[in-house]
């Protein structure tokens, strides 16, 4: 029986307009009319899969990349699958390392859902590589409150897929991870999850994104939220 749920932020409970995706596509569409927005959705798969290896080899290694490589391998990665010239690769980095005009929104449903699971004796908590400025957006968007504790990368100074920002978490509640499940976007959210020995629901940001048989399977893959919700409330209720 589960006793505690942890979510990540981005693609999970928050959602950013316009996504990188949809940036992405703005960006190429203008030099490249022709270019299928389904293209831009599988170069996006692979740009988060590089960046959950690319973190996992910095978490074993103890060596961090520099952030204008890191941002020319992602831009890179758009590059290859969509064939695009070095002029627009180089546009894109440009975007990514200057940021562009976003907001978040909430999940669907995402109010009603933390509700029902608080209602449920769940314990809700946050584990997101992500930055401090983002519990500013938990609370803009009415939901910080629901979560205790948030564990953010940049506080911790601990990074998925390293197994110790989710036992971190547990440590905060005093619950063991296996009584825990989390709910991610990201295969390397799996990764880990499961390290930790923690069982996850995973969310997939769309229908591109492929779980490494490297990583292993999810305990669950979810289609929304609330299907999440669902699947957790269903099996503790069967004890």
């Amino acid at each position: 029986m589960y006793q505690a749920v942890f979510f990540d932020i981005d693609n999970t409970l928050l959602f950013k307009q316009p996504s990188i995706s949809e940036k992405v596509f703005e960006i190429v569409s203008a030099h490249t009319p022709d270019v299928e927005r389904e293209a831009v959705e599988r170069a996006y798969a692979a740009s988060e899969l590089w960046q959950g290896q690319q973190i996992m080899k910095e978490t074993e290694t103890g060596v961090r990349m520099p952030d204008e490589e890191y941002i020319a391998h992602v831009a890179g990665v758009y590059g290859r699958i969509l064939k695009l010239e070095s002029a627009v690769v180089q546009e894109l980095a440009e975007k990514f390392t200057q940021g562009y005009e976003n907001q978040y929104i909430l999940a669907p449903d995402a109010l009603e859902i933390l509700e029902r699971l608080r209602e449920s004796g769940m314990h809700l908590g946050i584990v997101s590589n992500n930055h401090g400025k983002v519990r500013n957006v938990l609370e803009e968007m009415g939901i910080a409150h629901f979560f205790d504790p948030v564990i953010i990368s940049e506080e911790a100074e601990l990074y998925k897929p390293d197994a110790a920002i989710m036992e971190l978490a547990c440590e905060r509640i005093g619950t063991e991870p296996s009584k825990c499940i989390y709910v991610g976007d990201h295969p390397f959210d799996i990764l880990c999850a499961h390290a930790a020995h923690m069982p996850v629901i995973w969310l997939p940001v769309n229908g591109f994104m492929e779980v490494p048989d490297s990583i292993g399977a999810p305990e669950y893959t979810a289609a929304s939220l609330k299907d999440a919700m669902n699947y957790i409330i269903n099996e503790n209720k069967k004890g």
